[in-house]
């Protein structure tokens, strides 16, 4: 194949914009933004921000040279009496809290959960123990859930007791009924207690629940653990 078609490049020729297309810029804009207009919004924060700087450097002088000029010997001295005074009292204030004996624990009313069952229970909370439907046990120390709740119930009396308002309102509705509707139930601690020997579970309406008093020494008297003296 012959060279002669090769070529050595193209050779791009200078032209002419047409007058049309050539916009002369106008004189003080720049992409049609004016400038003066554009330096002029943006000294004018530059120069308030540097003019109130100023002046409160001026202010801070004055005011630290005033100051300084009314704080002669004298009143410096009262100052620090002051200060002296006023940290004295903080301290000793402080100290007086740290001094002050915590919040003593209430004394207990009843000294165990037997004198509570004895006490309060039987006489406030009466019920017709028939053995079958409804069910108690004379010898209640013998079960041991039956302990355990009659004791929840003492310290939450204990501690309902100190609310003279509503404390025992309380004391009623969210811990007696609660407990004491299973103690009673056919289907509860005394589920195997029935009768007993001589009917001794039951009672008549009116009565107090049937009681029989546990061993000596069961149910110790716990105030002489916080008195440190032994009861009567």
């Amino acid at each position: 194949m012959s060279d002669d078609w090769r070529d050595d490049g193209i050779e791009a020729e200078p032209f002419d914009v047409d007058d049309d297309v050539r916009k002369e810029r106008e004189p003080g804009r720049v992409f049609g933004i004016d400038v003066a207009e554009l330096i002029d919004g943006m000294a004018r924060p530059a120069i308030l921000r540097a003019l109130q700087k100023s002046v409160r450097d001026v202010a801070n002088e004055v005011v630290d040279a005033e100051v300084e000029a009314q704080l002669d010997p004298t009143v410096i001295e009262e100052l620090q009496a002051q200060a002296a005074t006023a940290a004295r009292r903080s301290v000793a204030a402080a100290l007086d809290e740290l001094d002050e004996p915590a919040d003593e624990e209430p004394e207990l009313y009843f000294g165990s959960v037997d004198e509570f069952v004895r006490g309060y229970l039987l006489p406030n909370y009466r019920r017709r123990v028939d053995g079958q439907r409804v069910l108690w046990a004379a010898q209640w120390w013998k079960y041991a859930e039956a302990v355990a709740r009659l004791d929840a119930l003492w310290r939450a009396w204990e501690h309902l007791r100190q609310d003279a308002q509503t404390g025992m309102s309380v004391w009623f509705r969210d811990h007696a009924e609660h407990h004491m509707s299973i103690l009673l139930s056919a289907d509860g601690p005394f589920a195997a207690a029935g009768e007993g020997k001589e009917r001794e579970n039951t009672n008549e309406k009116g009565q107090p629940l049937p009681y029989i008093a546990p061993p000596e020494g069961l149910f110790p008297d716990v105030r002489c653990c916080r008195s440190g003296t032994v009861s009567e």
